[in-house]
């Protein structure tokens, strides 16, 4: 299965913000204003929640079958991980966060195998999830 380009392009484009935020720090921390590592948290932890919810609507279409009721329970489960991993004090939501992300690569492991394997799909969802980990990590490492 082919798929849009526009999928390819709003997903690299969804990592700008991710970069942004520790590419600010590294230049010029000096002009950084102060929510900026709030919003960058907050932004990370609403991508973790909405690609939880992917699996939700991928779960949905086998939702009779067991697998399909797995996937709509770790949907959920990812959602709720990444907002308490919001509610975390920074040095501490970074690393959660990252864990998120981690779960969110292995469940799209299980989604390739058990519910529908799309290989392009899946290939993009690592690489931008390798590309969120390196961030968190930059970020992480600026302290």
């Amino acid at each position: 299965m082919n798929l849009p380009r526009l999928l390819f392009a709003l997903g690299y484009a969804g990592l700008l913000p991710f970069i942004a935020g520790p590419l600010w720090l590294s230049v010029a921390p000096q002009t950084a204003p102060e929510w900026l590592d709030r919003a960058w948290l907050l932004y990370a932890a609403m991508i973790a929640a909405f690609m939880a919810g992917s699996f939700w609507g991928l779960a949905l279409v086998v939702a009779e079958n067991p697998a399909g009721l797995f996937g709509m329970v770790l949907s959920a489960v990812l959602m709720l991980l990444a907002w308490g991993a919001s509610l975390l004090p920074f040095r501490e939501a970074l690393p959660a966060l990252a864990g998120v992300f981690v779960l969110l690569g292995l469940a799209e492991l299980w989604r390739e195998r058990e519910l529908d394997p799309m290989s392009s799909y899946f290939r993009l969802r690592i690489v931008l999830t390798l590309g969120v980990l390196v961030c968190i990590t930059w970020r992480f490492l600026l302290g």
